[in-house]
């Protein structure tokens, strides 16, 4: 699955999260459905992970310009 297609499907899965997955088994098959939710999934962590140590990137420079700065 290419990364525009994933994109579509994954924006689409969290709107209409109830009745897309309703949808997914009743028309590709629990198989299918059980991929798409674990790449959901996977797909979440990674982006948790980047947003985390960004976050604490830039904390780090502010902190380590502020004791810079300080003395």
């Amino acid at each position: 699955m290419g990364f525009w297609e994933f994109t579509i499907i994954a924006t689409l899965m969290t709107v209409f999260f109830p009745w897309s997955l309703l949808f997914c088994v009743l028309f590709y098959g629990i198989d299918y459905t059980k991929l798409l939710v674990i790449a959901l999934f996977h797909d979440f962590m990674k982006t948790l992970l980047a947003v985390v140590l960004g976050v604490l990137s830039l904390a780090l420079v502010i902190f380590v310009i502020i004791i810079l700065f300080a003395t």
